[in-house]
């Protein structure tokens, strides 16, 4: 007997695209469709939302029915790199994208939040940002860059994945797979999260349907 998906497929972050009026109305009607029953042994455990140039204040305006509506489904929204809003605004933690000639802020703002507040930290293809922000109290390690990010939207590298899934204990996140190929070899690899980007799931009529299918496609390269 073949062994269920859920047991050794990662987990699925959704990552929302840079929001404006129309892009949260998206959002929000894909939501909707992503009901626990209809998801099956789909496991969406995180919702990434990215503000982009907006203000703060336009930011939190767009994110609030987001937020409430994944907790809603048990799903936990984090912020793309803005410390002053999570509180506020009620998401469950903090997406911050590090850089190798910028002081983290990891440490400082782990020691600030306590541990109630997810830290995330994506640190692009560098095994070196990872393991400082590992060591800093991060709670989980991204790879791979975000679409439209300075590292140009670069997909992991499945051999740091495995790399990492082997050696080391924080969980990590494989970011940047623009294709279903790309997205299998990420999963391949192992990582404990697999993040998928707009295109995956966003403005699909069954956003559920098309989550179920690419995972069965990913099910079958394992």
């Amino acid at each position: 007997m073949s062994e269920p998906l859920s047991d050794f497929l990662p987990r699925l972050m959704l990552v929302s695209p840079l929001l404006d009026d129309s892009a949260a109305s998206a959002v929000a009607k894909a939501l909707e469709a992503l009901d626990p029953a209809t998801l099956g042994d789909i496991e969406v455990s995180a919702l990434l939302l990215r503000g982009g140039a907006l203000d703060d204040a336009a930011f939190a305006r767009l994110a609030a029915p987001l937020i409430a509506a994944a907790q809603a489904r048990d799903i936990a929204v984090l912020l793309e790199d803005r410390p002053e809003l999570v509180a506020a605004s009620g998401a469950d933690g903090l997406h911050l994208t590090l850089a190798e000639d910028e002081k983290s802020p990891v440490k400082a703002l782990r020691k600030r939040f306590g541990e109630d507040v997810i830290l995330g930290a994506g640190c692009g293809g560098s095994r070196h940002l990872a393991m400082t922000a590992g060591e800093d109290g991060a709670d989980y390690l991204g790879f791979g860059d975000l679409e439209g990010s300075e590292g140009g939207g670069a997909a992991a590298n499945p051999e740091v994945i495995a790399w990492w899934e082997a050696v080391m204990t924080p969980p990590q996140v494989a970011f940047g797979a623009r294709t279903a190929e790309e997205a299998r070899a990420l999963a391949a690899a192992g990582p404990d999260f697999l993040a998928l980007g707009p295109a995956f799931w966003l403005g699909e009529k069954d956003p559920a349907g098309a989550l179920k299918a690419l995972l069965g496609g990913l099910g079958e390269s394992r």
